[in-house]
């Protein structure tokens, strides 16, 4: 009874009309957050995949944490259920949070699950000023006017189907699930190093089991020194405890910043002190607050 209760209030969109006026692209913590404050004008929620969380849910490893404290990372108007629990919270409590936000506000039946967004047209002239983006005079936006198409794929259709909207907000996020790998030198890449090489999104698919076999027994490079490849650092080093393990020293190309992360038991160690089984070189790449995808070679 509960159960089946839990999934009535959980119930999705299971329809798009054809026109209707705010489009939300996401379905992680900003598509959530828009939703709620655009709820007056019943919003669609585009999300590609089956869940909401965004980089929480899709491109997280075994042993990823926030590295905040979880009263500095909450909604302003939905606190953390153990607020004052001292631990950084698991990727999958972020997901747990987040869905508590959506069932606190009704948001489940705005989305449209396994809708992936390939196409955005704007409908206007090219000299459409920003007021006409918002399809009204800027103080009195939504006036019924459809300024945007967007164009749906689910499921495995090939088949794409096109929505009108007065108003689209991106909630994608900066990172995306398109890997940016490294473009190597002509004669210089495979032809030569006949490892493995893999992006932080496609490691971030494996089994923990899989993971340890990539990892165990091998030297590695992680390229990028922030969030996630300490992270991918941790995991290295865990797989590569015991005999046989390979030992491997991390390199910071930098000054220590003094931000710390989060270690298995939830406590916070400085980086700068911390001995990792891996090679870290540093590239750009922002703090998991999100999620910044890193390159591991091994």
């Amino acid at each position: 009874m509960a159960m089946a209760q839990g999934q009535a209030a959980r119930a999705t969109r299971e329809a798009v009309p054809p026109v209707s006026r705010v489009a939300i692209i996401g379905g992680g913590i900003s598509g959530l957050a828009a939703a709620k404050q655009m709820a007056a004008y019943d919003p669609v929620v585009f999300e590609a995949t089956p869940s909401v969380g965004g980089v929480w849910k899709h491109c997280v490893y075994r042993t990823t944490r926030l590295q905040t404290p979880r009263p500095d990372y909450e909604f302003s108007d939905y606190s953390w259920k153990n607020r004052d629990d001292p631990s950084f919270p698991t990727h999958t409590e972020i997901v747990d949070y987040l869905e508590g936000y959506a069932d606190e506000f009704d948001l489940w039946r705005y989305i449209s699950f396994g809708s992936k967004v390939v196409d955005i047209k704007f409908l206007g002239g090219a000299e459409a000023g920003f007021t006409e983006l918002w399809s009204g005079t800027g103080k009195d936006p939504l006036r019924g006017k459809p300024m945007w198409e967007v164009g749906i794929v689910t499921g495995d259709s090939n088949t794409v189907q096109y929505y009108k909207f007065e108003f689209v907000v991106m909630c994608t996020g900066k990172y995306g699930d398109v890997p940016r790998m490294p473009v190597f030198p002509p004669g210089k890449g495979p032809e030569v190093f006949k490892g493995t090489v893999m992006h932080s999104l496609d490691y971030c698919k494996l089994s923990e089991e899989e993971t340890v076999e990539l990892m165990r027994g091998k030297k590695a490079v992680v390229v990028g020194y922030k969030k996630s490849a300490i992270d991918l650092a941790n995991e290295c080093a865990q797989a590569n405890q015991g005999e046989g393990g390979q030992a491997c020293t991390m390199l910071w190309c930098g000054p220590c910043t003094g931000w710390c992360h989060p270690t298995p038991s939830g406590a916070c160690r400085s980086p700068c002190s911390t001995p990792h089984a891996c090679l870290s070189s540093s590239t750009s790449g922002p703090t998991k607050g999100s999620s910044d995808p890193s390159s591991a070679a091994s």
